[in-house]
């Protein structure tokens, strides 16, 4: 069976959140910043709007230097919310999980995801399944993402970058040189900066060249692993797995109510069956949860969160569903109506049965 690889990036993430939630930034170059606090100005730029890339800025650069580079037009500075975004990759990793075979997030905005039994290892169906997954995140969350498919992870990667935003690109096995070849060579997945200026000083410039470069000539600059590493890739040849990360750090879930309510004693019935959810994970898991966290998904979409850390970690259903009734009762007095409403418990960590029984089978 051909293998089918798919690489889902959302776009501009940080800052389509922010233009979701006030659309009256959508035209405006929108810029989410990471403050230092040393002065009004002082940080950098981490995610960038389409429009504000238009006008030279991007993640990465001072914000004093983005500032000068938008003088004359209107634009938004918005202080990074990293408890907010990572509300909204939450449920969209969440989607994705449930609509593949395997996933393995690799960041707060993307995640590899593996769909060979799903699709049969037919491109066509595995399209199909991409554009499903494109649609239902919008539906839900209101999001562009891109999504590539390939027969690995080093092309599915390149794929999702070549048509941004809201791109869906298929890369066949026998389209892979073609696709490739003609690419910079700093688009492959790892290459960075240095590595890139050092290829191009020996002629590597493509994607093309380096697959063309002998491998010792390769060695001699980076060493055995990274050389071959560079060679196998350019040449579209990876057989890396999808893999499901290690032990989860939060277990979730999140419901959608019958109607949108205010009213705390309307919707905590609904949230009983989430709450149930979250419990049987942690027991089956055999762990404890130092936090719990209500989410509450608003009319608009936008996702507000409380969160508490408790004294002691713990497994009790009572204190879980004692503390998501008080944070939910929160929530709704400064933001009213929900539409859906989710649980979480995080900082998990293993109960001591748990650690004595891994010990002893490791």
């Amino acid at each position: 069976m051909t293998r089918v690889v798919g690489h889902l990036d959302l776009d501009y993430f940080y800052a389509q959140v922010e233009e979701l939630e006030n659309p009256s930034l959508k035209n405006l170059p929108v810029l989410v910043c990471v403050y230092s606090g040393r002065t009004e100005d002082s940080g950098v730029v981490s995610t960038a709007n389409y429009r504000a890339r238009e006008l030279g800025v991007h993640s990465g650069i001072p914000i004093a230097f983005a500032k000068k580079r938008l003088e004359g037009h209107e634009s938004a500075f918005i202080p990074m919310d990293r408890e907010k975004y990572e509300g909204y990759s939450e449920r969209v990793m969440e989607a994705l999980g449930e609509a593949v075979d395997v996933m393995e997030q690799t960041g707060i905005d993307e995640a590899f995801f593996d769909v060979t039994k799903r699709s049969g290892g037919d491109f066509e169906t595995a399209a199909a399944m991409a554009s499903k997954i494109k649609r239902e995140i919008l539906r839900r969350d209101g999001l562009t993402c891109s999504i590539g498919l390939a027969g690995n992870k080093v092309a599915a990667k390149l794929a999702s970058d070549f048509k941004k935003p809201d791109g869906l690109t298929v890369v066949r096995p026998s389209e892979l040189p073609g696709f490739m070849g003609p690419l910079p060579v700093g688009r492959l997945y790892g290459i960075g900066a240095k590595t890139s200026k050092a290829l191009q000083d020996i002629g590597v410039v493509t994607i093309g060249d380096l697959a063309g470069t002998d491998v010792s000539r390769l060695t001699d600059l980076f060493g055995h692993k990274l050389a071959a590493y560079l060679h196998n890739s350019a040449r579209g040849e990876d057989d890396e797995p999808v893999r499901q990360r290690g032990q989860a750090t939060q277990i979730s879930r999140i419901i959608t109510l019958r109607r949108n309510s205010g009213d705390a004693a309307e919707i905590l019935p609904q949230l009983v069956p989430a709450l149930s959810g979250v419990h049987r994970s942690v027991v089956e898991g055999g762990v404890f949860f130092r936090s719990v966290s209500v989410i509450g998904i608003l009319g608009n979409l936008s996702i507000r969160t409380r969160t508490r850390t408790l004294e002691a970690p713990t497994s009790e259903p009572a204190t879980l569903n004692r503390v998501a009734s008080e944070l939910l009762a929160s929530l709704i007095a400064e933001h009213g109506e929900l539409r859906r409403v989710g649980v979480r418990v995080g900082d998990l960590e293993a109960s001591k049965e748990q650690s004595s029984l891994s010990e002893y089978l490791g």
